[in-house]
């Protein structure tokens, strides 16, 4: 492999940017061709090989009104690339001394509620704090993401949460709110804000002049993107965060800035050795599963190479960074359209410089009536989470996602990042599910209630939430019941198990004794177990 690179860079660094071979940048621009035309938004992108960047180029239109082409040096939200930056932040206090990794975040915002436990930065930023994402809370609570959403906002809509999802440290599930709070305790530990903190500390020194953490949506920033999304006739609408709070994301950058921030991955000029080894540090769960979430970096492989990434998504804005460290290669695109897959075109455009090396999965081969017999929903109570088996094409997916099959009941993701095994007893059929850096959950597999057993009239209501201060209205449309959020769509509800129902999220419904419906249990992902208490009728 490094012969490879040997042979086709030897030529590159002889020559200036711009000019690696035609056929090579040819094969490049040719993954962007759908977006390199008049009125599209694109991407930048930046190829980044030994401490040089070889290859950046433009993309589209930066903003459609003025048709302004995208360059290497125009501006991007890069949404949760951020979060490496406030890691950043936190690490290096902590090597300062002012504060430790171990410290419970209540030290330095009392304001987070007492859930029983402490929860520290290193839970913060490995995401097993616990904590309910901060999105999800305000999506539940009614709010829209063209809402001005300041650091207030979320603070206070935290201070009103009573459980975490679990117990710090004993599962991972990526937490935008931890994020958000350490980017306020920078500011009450140092006197300055994150803005101020990293400008001082990281972008200055690094030279990386047009990078900044943007906490005011009014303010203008000049050569920056505006971002997009296609509306259901395929015309292109504009879609910018206005977000006021930062840390979880808003960081503003270019490619060609994110190059040095890469480098410096290397050097070590910025931070030291300590500083580069706890960015690039896994955490471990409670019962030391190791995690493959550092400091706001996902350390995995591809093709049989190593990868520091992370990407990130708000609004039209999309982002990938991924590093090979023991290449020193690098591939950054950062984008203005919210159909564009960054991690997709990341990957191809490695592909063009990257030997595979991994190592193929052996075939086997099952037998279909045992495989089609681990076809059906599985659930999850302790995560509230649900899974679709189905078999489509003679493979087994679950979802949209094919599987492949290991042998002994076990299956892989095509990336090798979960397996699943599946297991059959007198009693009942369960699928065991590994992720790598999450752990394992143990899904059931269960039989969805018939719709025409479920008398619907029962769980009719108006439901409050003290945690989100919000009502919500349960009533039947259609023969189906269906549950509206305020000031979003209404969702509708499908039976599912006894007193269960799904959606956009799972519903649990509670009975008292006298088997009336009193109140229900909402899951969404990210958030799990919010209450909501049933409204007595006058």
């Amino acid at each position: 492999m490094r012969l490879l690179f040997t042979i086709l860079f030897a030529s590159v660094f002889t020559l200036t940017y711009g000019q690696i071979p035609d056929s090579l940048s040819g094969k490049i621009d040719a993954i962007f061709a759908e977006y390199q035309k008049p009125n599209s938004p694109g991407c930048a992108l930046a190829i980044l090989k030994d401490g040089k960047i070889i290859y950046q180029r433009g993309y589209g239109i930066s903003n459609l009104e003025y048709n302004i082409p995208i360059s290497p040096t125009s501006i991007f939200h890069i949404a949760s690339i951020s979060k490496q930056f406030t890691a950043a932040a936190i690490i290096r206090l902590s090597l300062e001394g002012k504060l430790s990794l171990n410290d419970d975040i209540r030290k330095y915002i009392p304001e987070v509620p007492d859930f029983g436990h402490s929860i520290t930065f290193n839970n913060i930023i490995h995401h097993t704090s616990g904590i309910r994402d901060q999105w999800v809370l305000q999506w539940l609570a009614g709010w829209r993401r063209d809402d001005v959403i300041t650091e207030k906002d979320i603070l206070d809509m935290l201070s009103r949460q009573r459980t975490l999802n679990f117990s710090p440290g004993d599962e991972y599930s990526y937490c935008n709110t931890g994020f958000t709070l350490a980017a306020l305790a920078v500011k009450r530990i140092t006197g300055v804000s994150l803005r101020q903190y990293t400008d001082s500390v990281f972008f200055k020194p690094l030279k990386m002049a047009n990078t900044h953490f943007h906490s005011d949506h009014s303010e203008i920033t000049p050569n920056r993107t505006s971002a997009y999304r296609k509306d259901e006739q395929g015309i292109f609408k504009i879609s910018i965060p206005v977000f006021d709070n930062y840390g979880a994301t808003s960081l503003f950058t270019t490619v060609d800035d994110l190059a040095k921030w890469d480098e410096n991955f290397y050097t070590k000029k910025i931070g030291g050795e300590d500083f580069i080894f706890l960015m690039q540090k896994t955490g471990f769960l409670n019962d030391k599963t190791p995690e493959n979430y550092a400091a706001g970096l996902i350390i995995s492989n591809y093709k049989g190479y190593k990868t520091v990434e992370h990407s990130g998504a708000d609004a039209g804005y999309r982002s990938n960074f991924i590093r090979f460290p023991e290449e020193h290669f690098s591939v950054v695109l950062l984008a203005n359209l919210s159909s564009i897959n960054p991690n997709l075109l990341s990957y191809k455009v490695a592909d063009l410089f990257l030997k595979d090396k991994s190592i193929p999965l052996p075939t086997f081969k099952q037998d279909n009536n045992v495989v089609q017999s681990w076809v059906g929903d599985y659930f999850d109570m302790k995560t509230q989470s649900l899974v679709k088996i189905n078999f489509k094409n003679d493979k087994l997916n679950m979802g949209s996602i094919e599987l492949v099959t290991t042998g002994n009941n076990t299956f892989k993701t095509p990336n090798s990042l979960s397996t699943l095994t599946f297991t059959n007893d007198e009693q009942n059929t369960q699928m065991e599910v590994f992720t790598q850096g999450e752990g394992h959950t143990t899904y059931k597999k269960v039989n969805k209630i018939a719709s025409s057993t479920v008398n619907l009239e029962e769980y009719k209501g108006d439901f409050y939430s003290s945690e989100l201060d919000t009502k919500y209205i349960v009533s039947i449309k259609d023969n189906s019941l269906v549950i509206k959020i305020p000031r979003n769509d209404e969702v509708k509800l499908s039976p599912f198990l006894e007193d269960i129902f799904t959606g956009n999220f799972i519903i649990r419904f509670q009975r008292n004794k006298k088997n009336k419906i009193e109140g229900f249990y909402l899951s969404a992902g990210r958030v799990r177990n919010l209450y909501y208490s049933k409204i007595a009728t006058q």
